[in-house]
């Protein structure tokens, strides 16, 4: 019997893919493969049945005359006698294989050919949205100042100031949220999958609320508060507040309800550690 995450039996081997068997018998053998960055297994047509489950990174699978991307969780089934080849392209990647009946020499030269060429036409999505960012940022000044000028800007001229800022947000902030949602997320919720990194963003917000204490011990530092760093200090505490709820939300309404999918003894040793890893005075 094999438990173990598809990583740790995996052995790659730079000068070709790497192959683990699994179990074998006379009707079958199971497989477990591992491409590094950019390797591939060449295009071939064996009489055998394959069922190919990718449990780590991307890449790309030829299937018959047919290119399809890879991605961790995906399934596919190829009958005998049908062209097939693997290839990994940014990432290591890692398949589990059931061939059956088990392969021979022959059947790996069978059919044998070269990828399908085609022009390198790749475009890049994440110019675009860094095209907008960028459209974007600059405007957002005007959130901070309208902040400021909120107190004593006159009534009439505050009206048209939040008129103005709220058309802003609305054709420029919420289309452009609604956009990522139907196309960028979905994308990217495939390779986290793939690739990991699903916490990156909450790691990131940790260290911008660092960043923001460092900012007010700075200000608690000063001999005396001047008027700009009074102002200083209003706006670090609003954007702190801020942050720290959104980032406590997420965490309660997205990241800790996953914990529930734990098995027992990954729940008791991630409540363990919680327990030693908390400060003084927080533990329960």
């Amino acid at each position: 019997m094999i438990v173990a995450p598809a990583s740790q039996l995996a052995q790659f081997d730079p000068g070709r893919f790497g192959i683990v068997t699994l179990l074998e018998s006379e009707h079958l053998r199971v497989l477990l493969v591992a491409l590094e960055a950019g390797q591939e297994i060449p295009v071939h047509a064996p009489e055998a049945d394959l069922v190919l489950t990718v449990a780590e990174g991307v890449g790309e699978l030829l299937a018959g005359s047919e290119l399809h991307p890879l991605h961790a969780g995906d399934v596919a089934v190829i009958p005998a006698g049908e062209r097939r080849g693997i290839r990994a392209h940014t990432t290591r990647l890692v398949l589990v294989n059931v061939v059956t009946p088990p392969p021979t020499p022959a059947d790996h030269a069978r059919g044998a050919a070269p990828w399908p060429q085609h022009e390198d036409d790749r475009a890049d999505p994440a110019a675009l949205v860094h095209a907008e960012h960028a459209e974007i940022r600059p405007h957002l000044d005007h959130l901070r100042t309208l902040a400021e000028d909120a107190a004593t800007a006159d009534e009439a001229a505050l009206r048209q100031r939040l008129d103005h800022v709220l058309a802003f947000l609305r054709s420029g902030v919420l289309a452009h949220a609604q956009v990522e949602e139907a196309t960028v997320y979905p994308a990217a919720e495939r390779l986290l999958r793939a690739l990991g990194g699903a916490t990156d963003t909450m790691t990131l917000e940790h260290e911008q609320i660092r960043a923001r204490v460092q900012d007010l011990e700075r200000i608690a530092d000063e001999r005396r508060y001047s008027e700009a760093a009074r102002g200083r200090l209003a706006r670090s505490l609003e954007a702190l507040e801020a942050l720290l709820r959104a980032h406590f939300d997420k965490e309660e309404q997205v990241y800790l309800p996953l914990l529930a999918h734990l098995a027992p003894a990954e729940a008791s040793a991630l409540a363990a550690a919680l327990e030693v890893a908390a400060p003084e005075g927080h533990r329960h």
